[in-house]
């Protein structure tokens, strides 16, 4: 037979042929020639592939496989070829075929760790494509048995199988929300780059992306400074990577809202500034970008920050304006805008634009946020305790649909602390506690923390209530401990947690509190010097202390800064309240009487004009003076007075001052309390 009849018989037959030429060699003969002609089908079958032809390709696959059926390494290679072509779009039938060539390399030889490796992978990709949970669990029970395959493969094998592991471990994550899914994925990106230092910008993008959302979920800043560095080298290698610069933004913002850097807002606002050249006509980056904006204004009161945020909001709007979102935070930013500005007009634009909103999308709870804000901002505006109820309102409808919005619980606990300023009430303040403490549990924000803590204070204030003061004083050491840097950042939480430890003095009577106090008001002044509200509160503090020490020092240094609050709010009832009762203790302690006297004088001036601005409790305090002064009778009229206008401490208090010593002894007063008792029973009864 001669060579061209040969070359024209089937591949079986030409197999028989080969072993008859050749009869001493024939199962050598039979084996080289079958290897050949199935690596020379294999190679056909991966051509057909590149150009698209799975059909031809299969053909070429199932011939060569009738050769070599028994060889993983071909099974392998087929595996690869049709992985490769199911990774393009449309070709995703593919893989299943994959799939099953590397199950079918790995039976003929459970050693073969490429094969493993690539079926991992290749799971994960289904995993991907159909978001079929028990694809990535198998990918990690075969990416898992490459590992105890691992120990003599070469370093780059080694790293990126460990970056299969990672990314499969990340995508379980996302469907466990398990931190410890996250760890493990974590764990794996670092053996990687253990084992090759130059990777890609996607594999740091990856590595980036689990530190990030690990972080976020155990709130650990750590995590977001190791994402921030894994997402700064994969954009120092692409700088066009969209992907990269949106994740360095949502780490930077993350640390920024940890750290209260405003470095880090300077960084998270360049990275969202990049994401946005990079991808103009992408509605959701500058939405993303408005969103920061408006967040990070709120604390701040920050007008700058807000008029970006609207300016952000009408680009998102001019690309995408059926997103109720934009609708939303727009909305929001003009709410807020229109409250710190007092512009009605803006609060009314933002009613409406949110509304819209509504109608777009009623079951997304981030929208009834924004429509709460909205009704805090009126109000504030129009001092009406109705609108702050529609507030609480629309913040529990959005709790309604998700309980889990630390957001809403903090928003009705911050409504309700309103409440109780506006209406005098600790009813609604002991209501918020409740709300903030939820909101911290939900989010260990330090925001959140001082909110609380400062509601507490201020209960304590308003009932006289040992044990809300101190919880207080608690929570605010707990959260200075967790914001070190509040010392320098934030005047307002110390100048609060400085008033409700003078507020315990008056509980304790020891001097540690008023010490203290006095101590952290002073640095207060030192990081703030135009935080005028300090002075009278030092003054306040000061004067306390005199009053527990009898060192009259205190009491004029209190003096010199009544002085100063004063010079900033000419017209402040409450410091010419206090400076007023400080002359009196100067005077009580003084040996001098004519000095004693003047100070009574300069006390009562102040008094009078404590009255003229409207302060109701001076009646009170000039019923003292008086006692003091033994004008009865004059004191007599200014108990008269302050009763009139419900401005009397309880009897037990007036029964206990010292300064009514005077005025007690006479029969007037024993009348006095006598219809008073007569009055409060009878309005019991009604």
């Amino acid at each position: 037979m001669d060579q061209n009849t040969l070359n024209h018989l089937p591949i079986d037959d030409a197999s028989s042929v080969q072993l008859e030429a050749c009869p001493a060699s024939a199962e050598k003969g039979i084996r080289l020639t079958h290897c050949d002609i199935a690596d020379s089908l294999l190679a056909q079958g991966e051509a057909a592939l590149l150009k698209g032809d799975l059909s031809k390709g299969l053909e070429c696959f199932d011939s060569a496989l009738k050769l070599d059926s028994a060889n993983p390494k071909i099974y392998y290679a087929q595996g690869l070829s049709l992985f490769e072509y199911g990774n393009d779009e449309g070709h995703e039938k593919a893989l299943p075929l994959a799939s099953k060539k590397f199950k079918a390399a790995t039976t003929l030889d459970p050693h073969y760790f490429e094969a493993w490796q690539a079926w991992g992978s290749l799971l994960c990709t289904l995993g991907l494509n159909t978001e079929e949970h028990h694809y990535f669990k198998e990918a990690q029970e075969k990416l898992n048995k490459a590992v105890t395959l691992s120990e003599n493969q070469g370093r780059d094998a080694l790293s990126e199988l460990y970056w299969d592991l990672g990314i499969v471990f990340a995508h379980l994550a996302q469907h466990s929300g398990e931190a410890l899914d996250w760890h493990q994925a974590i764990e794996a990106f670092q053996l990687a780059h253990s084992f090759e230092e130059k990777l890609p910008s996607d594999f740091w993008n990856d590595f980036g992306h689990a530190c990030l959302k690990f972080g976020s979920q155990i709130n650990d800043m750590r995590f977001y400074v190791k994402a921030i560095n894994c997402l700064k080298t994969a954009v120092s290698l692409d700088a066009n990577a969209f992907e990269s610069w949106c994740l360095l933004a949502d780490a930077l913002q993350k640390l920024y809202f940890h750290t209260h850097d405003e470095d880090h807002f300077s960084q998270a606002n360049d990275c969202l500034a990049s994401a946005a050249q990079i991808q103009p006509q992408d509605s959701e980056v500058w939405l993303n970008w408005a969103k920061f904006l408006c967040d990070s204004a709120k604390r701040t009161a920050d007008v700058k920050r807000l008029r970006l945020c609207i300016e952000k909001c009408h680009r998102a709007f001019s690309l995408d304006s059926s997103d109720p979102m934009i609708l939303a935070i727009w909305g929001e930013a003009l709410s807020l805008l229109g409250n710190y500005t007092e512009r009605l007009d803006l609060i009314y634009d933002a009613q409406n634009k949110i509304s819209q909103a509504v109608e777009l999308e009623s079951e997304d709870p981030e929208i009834w946020y924004s429509y709460g804000i909205c009704m805090q901002a009126f109000g504030h505006y129009f001092d009406d305790s109705d609108y702050y109820y529609q507030a609480i309102e629309k913040f529990q409808t959005g709790l309604s649909i998700d309980r889990t919005c630390y957001r809403h619980w903090h928003a009705i606990g911050w409504t309700y602390s309103l409440l109780g300023d506006l209406e005098n009430n600790p009813e609604n303040l002991e209501l918020s506690l409740r709300f903030f403490q939820k909101a911290v549990d939900l989010h260990s924000s330090t925001y959140y923390l001082f909110d609380y803590a400062a509601a507490l204070s201020k209960l304590g204030e308003m009932t006289h209530e040992q044990s809300w003061l101190e919880e207080s004083s608690t929570q605010f050491e707990r959260l200075l401990g967790l914001q070190k840097n509040a010392v320098y950042l934030h005047p307002d939480w110390l100048f609060q947690y400085a008033c409700t430890l003078d507020s315990l003095g008056d509980f304790h009577e020891e001097e540690f509190y008023y010490l203290r106090a006095i101590e952290i008001l002073s640095h207060v002044l030192m990081i703030d010097p135009d935080f005028h509200l300090v002075h009278h509160r030092l003054g306040l503090a000061l004067s306390h202390l005199g009053e527990l020490t009898s060192e009259s020092d205190h009491f004029y240094r209190a003096i010199h800064h009544y002085r100063l609050a004063m010079k900033n709010d000419e017209e402040n009832d409450a410091v010419l309240l206090d400076w007023a009762t400080t002359l009196i203790n100067i005077a009580t302690h003084s040996h001098d009487s004519s000095e004693s006297d003047q100070f009574f004088r300069d006390a009562e001036h102040k008094f009078q004009i404590a009255m003229r601005l409207g302060n109701l409790q001076t009646y009170y305090h000039l019923a003292c003076l008086y006692s003091l002064q033994g004008q009865c009778e004059k004191g007599m009229r200014c108990l008269e007075k302050a009763r009139d206008y419900d401005a009397l401490p309880t009897t037990d208090e007036m029964l206990q001052d010292e300064w009514l010593d005077n005025i007690r002894s006479t029969a007037d007063f024993q009348g006095f309390l006598a219809q008073l008792d007569h009055r409060r029973n009878f309005q019991e009864e009604c």
